[in-house]
């Protein structure tokens, strides 16, 4: 559910994130407090999702699909499209859901932003002025928060815990560059970002990122069958913007020959490190964290750990199928992979080398 923008304020149509105080991250924060609801954590099935590896809300998992499903992520994915946005102040409205979400034939209880895993891709220029409305539904039964890492500000007065039916407001200035997570920090905060409160905000340099090209954002993340397995690092699925294997399943179309491509990644764990890959090219460019003072050329990969990013430029020079990867292949094989294409599609898959 893509953000609706106006010219100073871009009131979002899809969900996400307490902030994190110093006397509670060094317990909390690990995911050492007791977990929120005891009932994310029934269950024993285990789940299929968009053609690839169990979902890793498998404990989550409702026997059947129901009539009253409140969204359905499979009918409604989250656009993988970026552009870039002129500057100027900038307002977001951010809602804090719990809900049960649909993937496939099955049902999962999921903690939102804007009812969509990842929340909305937020873009901003340097220097902008960005204000945050944060909502807790009132459907909700927990606390929750948002928590900017693209933000010099007082954690303890701007990413403080909102109860349910309740809000807050807070404004900064988005002074680097960059590709940046932003996410529930309410302890344990482990869990409320295990269970889909994260997102991307993109910082654009004042001169821009450079020559125009095709512009897509892409959220890795963790998915886990119980909050246990989220203490013990052990997840059940990997997925690219929230539904695993989706971009396998759906290739990203590319136009025009020869496309220059500028890919916005953002590794939001958890809790485990990202090596992003694309096969059949090389990285012309490589901005670590998205800030162009970290450029490198010619590169293979990068390695992303947990709330890190990229931006990742290169050149497709033949019309195919362009698998793109975490090359920490127990990763891809549960379903962080997908696809870029150029020209026409002709049922080719190009993942055989999985």
């Amino acid at each position: 559910m893509p953000p609706h923008h106006r010219s100073t304020h871009l009131a979002l149509r899809a969900t996400s994130s307490l902030a994190i105080t110093a006397c509670t991250i060094a317990l909390a924060a690990c995911g050492g407090a007791t977990p929120a609801s005891d009932r994310i954590v029934a269950g024993q099935g285990k789940v299929q999702a968009a053609g690839a590896a169990s979902t890793g809300m498998d404990a989550m998992a409702a026997d059947a699909a129901v009539a009253d499903t409140q969204y359905d992520f499979e009918a409604n994915p989250v656009s993988a499209v970026t552009a870039a946005v002129q500057p100027g102040p900038k307002t977001f409205d951010l809602v804090a859901t719990e809900q049960r979400v649909k993937v496939g034939e099955k049902v999962y209880e999921m903690w939102t932003f804007n009812k969509t895993v990842p929340g909305p891709a937020l873009r901003v220029v340097q220097g902008d002025r960005v204000t945050i409305n944060l909502k807790n539904d009132g459907s909700s039964t927990l606390p929750h928060s948002v928590d900017f890492h693209s933000a010099r500000i007082n954690p303890t007065k701007a990413f403080k815990s909102v109860l349910p039916g309740e809000s807050i407001s807070y404004s900064f200035t988005a002074e680097y560059p960059g590709v940046f997570m932003y996410h529930c920090g309410t302890p344990p905060v482990l869990q409320h970002i295990g269970m889909g409160m994260y997102g991307m905000m993109i910082v654009q340099p004042k001169e821009g990122f450079g020559e125009p090209m095709q512009e897509i954002a892409i959220v890795q993340s963790e998915l886990y069958a119980s909050f246990a397995d989220m203490q013990s690092n052990h997840p059940d699925a990997f997925a690219f913007n929230g539904i695993p294997g989706q971009y396998a399943k759906h290739m990203i179309q590319l136009t025009g020959a020869k496309p220059h491509v500028r890919i916005f990644f953002l590794n939001a764990g958890p809790s485990q490190l990202s090596s992003f890959h694309v096969v059949g090219t090389v990285f012309d460019r490589v901005l670590s964290d998205g800030n162009p003072r970290n450029a490198t050329y010619g590169r293979q990969a990068l390695a992303v750990p947990a709330s890190g990013g990229g931006v990742f430029e290169m050149e497709l020079v033949e019309d195919g199928s362009y698998t793109f990867v975490s090359h920490q292949f127990d990763q891809a094989g549960k379903g962080a992979a997908g696809m870029l294409h150029v020209g026409k599609q002709t049922g080719e898959s190009g993942g055989e080398h999985f």
